[in-house]
Order: C-alpha cells, then sequence, then structure tokens
C-alpha cells in the first residue's frame, strides 16, 4: 500500500481501498484515542496550557495546507478540499479561539466543533484511499486534532460551555451557511453536506425521510443534540474547578 501514498485515488487499485469499521480503522481509532487521554493528562498537569492549544491548532492549520498542496501533486485537488466544511471552519475557529477566546468560538468549538468531528470518525468518508494513504492519514489526524483540543479543555476544567452562549453559534451559523449554499450552487460542492448527507452517515436516513427539508430536519437534530449536550453543565456554573481567569461570561 506504500506505493500508493501519494497516488491520485483514480489511478489505485480498488482492491486497496479500506472498509469503514475494519480491523484498520480501529486500530486507528485505538491510537488516535490514546493520544487525546495521553495529551489530557498533560494538558491538566501543564503550566503551559495557553501554549499547548495553540500548538494543535497550529499544527491542524499546517496539516490543512499540506494536504492541499498533497492532493495538488497527486493531481487530486478538488473544490471541495476547501475548508468550508464544518470541520474545516472549525480549523479557523480552533486557531481563533487559541489566541483570542470570546463567547463565540468558546462556544463553537464545544457544539459544533467537538460533534462534527467526532461524526466524521464515526462515519468516514474517505474509504476510496488506502488506509495507508496520506489523505487517509490526514483525515483520521485532523479530526483527531480537533476533538483533542476541546476535550483536553474540558478533562482540565479551562472550557466550560455555557447554553446562554449557545446562540451566538447559532446565529452565526446560520448566516454562514446563506455564502456556502451560493458556493455550493456556483461550484457544484456540498459543503457542509446541504444538499445531501455524507456518504455513510446515518443522516442519509434523515434525507431520505424528508427530501428537500433535510437541512430543517438536521438543524432540529442539532438542537435535540445540543439539549443533550448542555444539560451535564446546567448545574455547574458556579463549579470552582474552573479557571476564573476565562475570557467566558
Amino acid at each position: 500500500m506504500l506505493k500508493y501514498f501519494f497516488t491520485n485515488w483514480k489511478d489505485i487499485p480498488s482492491q486497496y481501498q479500506w472498509k469503514a469499521y475494519s480491523i484498520g480503522y480501529w486500530i486507528w481509532i485505538f491510537i488516535l484515542v490514546s493520544l487525546i487521554v495521553i495529551m489530557a493528562k498533560i494538558y491538566k498537569k501543564s503550566n503551559h496550557k495557553n501554549e499547548i492549544l495553540k500548538g494543535i491548532a497550529l499544527l491542524v492549520v499546517f496539516q490543512e495546507i499540506l494536504k492541499d498542496i498533497l492532493h495538488y501533486m497527486a493531481g487530486s485537488l478538488e473544490l471541495e478540499h476547501l475548508p468550508f466544511h464544518l470541520c474545516g471552519i472549525s480549523i479557523f475557529m480552533i486557531t481563533w479561539h487559541a489566541f483570542s477566546k470570546n463567547k463565540l468560538n468558546t462556544e463553537f468549538i464545544y457544539a459544533l466543533t467537538l460533534p462534527g468531528a467526532f461524526m466524521a470518525l464515526a462515519f468516514p468518508n474517505w474509504t476510496q484511499y488506502p488506509i495507508i494513504h496520506f489523505s487517509s492519514v490526514n483525515s483520521f489526524t485532523i479530526h483527531a486534532w480537533l476533538i483533542m483540543y476541546v476535550v483536553i479543555q474540558l478533562y482540565g476544567k479551562t472550557l466550560k460551555p455555557n447554553f446562554k452562549n449557545l446562540k451566538y453559534t447559532f446565529i452565526f451559523t446560520l448566516l454562514l451557511m446563506i455564502p456556502i449554499y451560493f458556493l455550493n450552487k456556483t461550484w457544484g460542492t456540498n459543503f457542509f453536506f446541504i444538499n445531501t448527507p455524507s456518504p455513510g452517515s446515518p443522516l442519509i436516513g434523515l434525507y431520505q425521510l424528508f427530501g428537500n427539508g433535510y437541512v430543517v430536519a438536521l438543524i432540529l437534530l442539532f438542537i435535540i443534540l445540543w439539549i443533550l449536550m448542555y444539560i451535564p453543565w446546567m448545574k455547574t456554573y458556579e463549579n470552582k474547578g474552573y479557571s476564573k481567569n476565562r475570557k467566558l461570561s
């Protein structure tokens, strides 16, 4: 498989493609979960938390740029590779958060980055590549780094989600979907999976059920998800274990 590491996926024999939830997939997940756990423990004990966050954010930015360079060299760079999917927007958001925290980016990384990256790993859509291919390596790791960025702060008690600030993320995302919608129409792309769900995603059932009303149903699904995600935090807003110096409301 290594000889196809930098190859355009169209030139790779189908027998080298991998299947979701294969042994190779679970090996990747085990390694990535282990790294997240290790980094969470390091972060919690560290006196250089801001530097760790900036390091992860810069790593993700560098990796995103490198991914596009390698796709260009392989002749496989497409408009879909632009960072306009949820996880692509999350790259900007965690970088913004790492260098300047505010209500919007703090809530965004918990409410959207975390579940979005988790769903990407749970239902991978890059199986057209070998499991050891630069695009597969990037897809596995970059989503793991996004999850890591949020999880280590939750574990280190430096990130405390606040349901009252969720409105900023909701409004920002709705406004963001307007230009994304027109980009999709113009370029024939499917950023944010507004047109159809990601292949292999359980959202396929939602699309089959609601058809053109899929996006509205997706928004309602996220609202339900947010309620479940924020319930554990409702009674912890005054928890003294959280940093008093965070720039939150």
